[in-house]
């Protein structure tokens, strides 16, 4: 198990980098396709696939409609917040308008309940990748986008082996029996080495580092990736299962690799925006 976990792990990074070595349009395209792969894993996991064929339809339209918005965007160079605020908001004011119909005329089998997990899962997950194409947008985009990556997978590899050595309190054992609070301590931790350790390579190479900045950002980043691991291991435990998928060995499916990404994603982007510059 954890041999599969640092070789799927390590080619996982090598894809990344080549991703996102090639610019935006590419990013956005690999973005797209993970919308998509872990959309179809949670309308799965959730149930919503099997009895709701056509309401999961309409969450597909409505991401690929999001994800055309942006990759439009990469390809002619104007990614920024004001067209994606604009463009997301009126995309998801119409899906929930399409779902609310789909209620109404369909009110013996579609219940509001029904129509408002589907919403949930589906602008979350869509909004939230989302972020990723942002970053990439905005300056020392380049640079910027692997705080996400380094943040999320730093702080979750980190935990987990933190956990396994010295692992003896729980955190919240009834989403997630694993995780203590010493591996949670070793995940902040890690990030903050992470990210340093990143600085330091983005300063011998002329990038304007601010360390301290970094560092909060490092203890920020851990944390709420925690808290995105958390989310998805709620959805878990309330549908019984184990993983959401098996698309990358020794890991599970996209959603059980990228939880902490999605909650990340959009940290790193409004830090970036509101504070001053991480980088």
């Amino acid at each position: 198990m954890l041999k599969e976990r640092v070789i799927y792990g390590t080619l996982g990074f090598a894809a990344a980098v080549a991703v996102i070595l090639q610019g935006s349009v590419a990013l956005s395209i690999a973005v797209f396709a993970l919308v998509v792969m872990a959309l179809f894993e949670m309308y799965k996991s959730t149930g919503l696939l099997k009895k709701y064929k056509s309401l999961t339809a309409v969450g597909f339209m409505f991401a690929a409609a999001a994800m055309i918005f942006l990759l439009t965007a990469a390809i002619q160079d104007r990614i920024n917040y004001s067209v994606f605020s604009k463009g997301v908001l009126q995309a998801t004011l119409a899906f929930g308008f399409v779902l609310m119909l789909f209620m109404i005329f369909m009110h013996e089998t579609v219940r509001f309940s029904t129509v408002s997990m589907l919403f949930l899962e589906t602008v979350y997950i869509t909004v939230t990748f989302a972020h990723i194409i942002l970053i990439s947008g905005e300056k020392n985009g380049a640079f910027t986008v692997w705080l996400v990556f380094f943040g999320a997978w730093g702080a979750d590899t980190f935990a987990y082996f933190a956990g396994k050595t010295f692992g003896r309190h729980k955190l919240i054992e009834k989403v997630s029996p694993k995780k203590t609070v010493e591996g949670a301590l070793g995940g902040v931790l890690g990030s903050v080495l992470v990210y340093i350790l990143y600085g330091v390579i983005l300063a011998k190479n002329g990038v304007g580092i601010n360390y301290i900045n970094l560092a909060v950002t490092g203890v920020l980043a851990a944390v709420i990736s925690q808290v995105g691991d958390l989310i998805m291991s709620c959805i878990k435990r309330e549908n019984h299962i184990k993983d959401y998928g098996d698309i990358i060995p020794g890991h599970g499916g996209i959603l059980d690799r990228f939880d902490s990404v999605l909650t990340v994603a959009p940290l790193i982007f409004y830090l970036n925006i509101y504070l001053p510059s991480i980088l």
